[in-house]
């Protein structure tokens, strides 16, 4: 039997029951089975999940990509050449099993299956594994932060990258804090607190009043958001008026 002959019977709903030949493939290596996975057309029992194309893409990571895998499916950690796992692909477009428990999955940057699932939207209610991280020591929370994703009882603000960038830092740099956020003292090596860093990207609240926070150079938040244009009206002139009466901010 031929590709073509092959697909032909597939689409037609008449591969026999006893069809063995998913090895055979098109001229860009698209194998019968990946186009199996790609209709849902597979049977239950089948166990070639490893099979590559030319791209290097195995039937498991197709069949993920369309939310086609069994609910027994194990092979999540069949990996593409970057590394990327089938369950990286499920991750990316929400079609990990609500059951998954593999999120240390990692590619060849250390970016797991978590980081994946935190960047899209697509973690569990009741995850808990914050602190995985990848090899820059960017950790799925610093993920979640950067896209607003972190869960409104999120606590770990703490977490550190290798640089000493916290949760907080990041949140604050992309304006994704819960409107109880308290954090505003947290700071990174240099003494860079998340007010400061909100400060300057203008993502200060309105009814922030922690001007006098300073960095290890002396810098105060007032400062910073004067710099960087990001200083409330009003914030300054009261300011103005209570220095005027010789108070410091």
């Amino acid at each position: 039997m031929t590709y073509k002959e092959a697909i032909k019977l597939m689409e037609e709903n008449e591969l026999p029951a006893d069809f063995a030949q998913w090895t055979l493939a098109d001229k860009d290596g698209y194998t019968v089975a990946h186009i199996a996975a790609w209709a849902g057309k597979l049977p239950a029992d089948f166990d070639r999940w490893e099979l590559t194309d030319a791209d290097g893409w195995t039937v498991a990571h197709v069949a993920a990509r369309h939310s086609r895998l069994p609910a027994d499916f194990a092979q999540w950690d069949l990996a593409y050449e970057n590394g990327w796992t089938v369950a990286h692909i499920a991750a990316y477009w929400g079609h990990l099993p609500a059951d998954f428990d593999k999120w240390d999955l990692a590619d060849i940057d250390g970016r797991t299956v978590a980081h994946v699932a935190a960047k899209y939207g697509h973690l569990p209610a009741d995850f808990d594994q914050w602190s995985l991280a990848d090899r820059k020591g960017w950790s799925v929370a610093h993920e979640a932060a950067r896209y607003g994703r972190l869960p409104a009882a999120f606590d770990r603000w703490e977490i550190v990258n290798k640089e000493g960038w916290s949760v907080a830092h990041e949140a604050a740099y992309w304006g994704h804090f819960p409107a109880d956020f308290n954090q505003w003292t947290i700071a990174d090596r240099k003494g860079m607190t998340t007010a400061h860093v909100a400060a300057a990207r203008g993502y200060l609240p309105a009814d922030f009043d922690q001007w006098a926070i300073t960095d290890k150079e002396g810098k105060t938040v007032y400062e910073i958001a004067k710099i960087f244009g990001t200083l409330p009206k009003e914030v300054e002139k009261r300011y103005e008026k209570e220095r005027i009466k010789g108070l410091s901010y």
